[in-house]
């Protein structure tokens, strides 16, 4: 009989750091000193933390802020997912439990540790710790989240709605920072995003003055230092909701709607500093990036291998005379979502509801729905079709503009164009500006990899 496959097991060791001192607590433990730690049976993306935080106060009693994520190891044979963090006591004056020791960087390179693996991400955080270079994420630092909670119980007793509770920390990595802060009016959000996103608040605000039923309300926005405080959606997710079709076609064409009624106010969302990211401009965006052997990550297993890259390259050679193809069907750039999923939509009393507009561009309109419709099977297995009886849906709002017909050959040529109009953001605009590459790299060689499968699959 086939052996079967045992349940991931998750385990959590964190780094905690000294609130005033260059140092970190180490545990007397079986075989060495340790960090504490904690495990859960429950499977989280590693950029939630306040599970974290919580495993923590469970074992050591103490109330911290989890800083960023360390590392991440998976042990195949013992089906083991270990992730490493760094937090720090909210109360500066907090003391570890009996044996617990503060440790400085010198003793982590010598003190016998109970997990060996610990010694060299130990020794970078410090390292890391020491510097502090342009693009690193502020919340990734002691002491900022308890300026951007001062930040938003003032907001919130400006605005008549004072937290009835303290805040709570739900996500830290370096594409945004999440609060969470009860109300008497039901829960509120701060968002931080970095200076390649500071666009969101303003757009958000913008977005929702015009439809406010339709987008985050927000109670405050800081554009210069990109906070953004807003009231929770009241709603499931559309991710949720996998056994109503007809539901994620509403979805998809309340989208549309609001994309079509984006072309109208392009100034406004310029304004509102918006980055545009032309059809026209695409092949010149790509070109960089073509250019760089290292940049599908090809020393890595995800990366890129060679064939895929002589075949990207055969791709690039015919991408102006797929541009051209695409712009003859003069389909008007519009608002693109940049990150657009069923777990970005809300479905609450009035209808829908669309978040995270921080990779949202001013660019060809069905580039949105890449991410949306290219694994929806995985959502509706045993719905035959579901990909074009979605797909459809989401045109049928821009029947004004084109006949059916014309706008599936458009919508399909955009699909291997979005991957590389994908790509190229994130070579061009987010890699260069974030600290810790690992985080978001990997996406570089996925989008690549997508146009290519997109591309060779409708023979474009």
């Amino acid at each position: 009989m086939p052996t079967r496959a045992l349940p991931l097991r998750y385990e959590y060791h964190v780094a905690v750091i000294h609130p005033r001192e260059d140092r970190l607590l180490l545990l007397p433990g079986v075989d060495g000193w340790r960090l504490p730690y904690f495990a859960q049976g429950e499977r989280r993306v590693w950029q939630e933390v306040a599970h974290v935080n919580q495993g923590l106060r469970e074992v050591l009693g103490v109330a911290a802020t989890t800083l960023r994520c360390l590392a991440i190891d998976y042990q195949r044979e013992a089906e083991l997912v270990s992730k490493l963090y760094a937090a720090v006591p909210r109360d500066p004056f907090w003391r570890p439990p009996p044996g617990g020791r503060w440790v400085a960087r010198e003793e982590v390179g010598v003190l016998p540790l109970e997990v060996e693996g610990h010694r060299r991400p130990l020794a970078e955080w410090f390292a890391w710790y020491a510097g502090a270079p342009r693009q690193r994420a502020p919340w990734y630092l002691p002491g900022w989240h308890e300026a951007a909670i001062r930040w938003a119980v003032e907001q919130l007793s400006l605005a008549g709605m004072p937290p009835t509770g303290p805040a709570e920390q739900l996500r830290s990595w370096q594409r945004s920072a999440i609060l969470r802060l009860p109300t008497a009016e039901g829960p509120v959000y701060l968002k931080a995003v970095p200076p390649i996103f500071a666009h969101e608040p303003a757009l958000t605000a913008a977005l929702a003055a015009a439809d406010p039923a339709r987008f985050p309300r927000p109670v405050a926005v800081d554009p210069a230092r990109g906070w953004l405080l807003m009231r929770e959606l009241q709603g499931p997710t559309l991710d949720t909701r996998c056994d109503d079709v007809e539901l994620w076609e509403e979805a998809l064409a309340a989208f549309a709607e609001v994309q079509i009624a984006s072309v109208a106010h392009l100034p406004a969302l310029r304004a509102a500093g918006v980055p545009e990211r032309p059809l026209a401009t695409l092949a010149a965006r790509l070109a960089p990036l073509l250019a760089d052997p290292d940049a599908g990550m090809p020393a890595s297993p995800a990366g890129l291998s060679a064939d895929e890259r002589r075949r990207l390259h055969g791709l690039a050679a015919r991408l102006e005379d797929l541009i051209e193809r695409l712009a003859a069907y003069k389909l008007p750039a519009a608002l693109e979502h940049g990150d657009f999923w069923a777990g970005q939509v809300v479905v609450t009393r009035a209808g829908f509801a669309f978040l995270d507009w921080s990779d949202s561009s001013i660019s060809h309109p069905f580039f949105s729905l890449l991410l949306f419709l290219v694994e929806i099977e995985d959502f509706f297995p045993h719905l035959a079709g579901v990909r074009e009886r979605l797909r459809d849906a989401y045109l049928r709002p821009w029947a004004a503009l084109l006949p059916a017909g014309d706008l599936v050959a458009a919508f399909e040529l955009a699909q291997p164009l979005a991957a590389l109009h994908h790509a190229t953001t994130y070579y061009g605009v987010v890699l260069p500006n974030i600290e810790l590459k690992w985080e978001m790299e990997l996406m570089l060689p996925f989008y690549l990899k997508m146009a290519l499968r997109l591309a060779e699959a409708a023979l474009v």
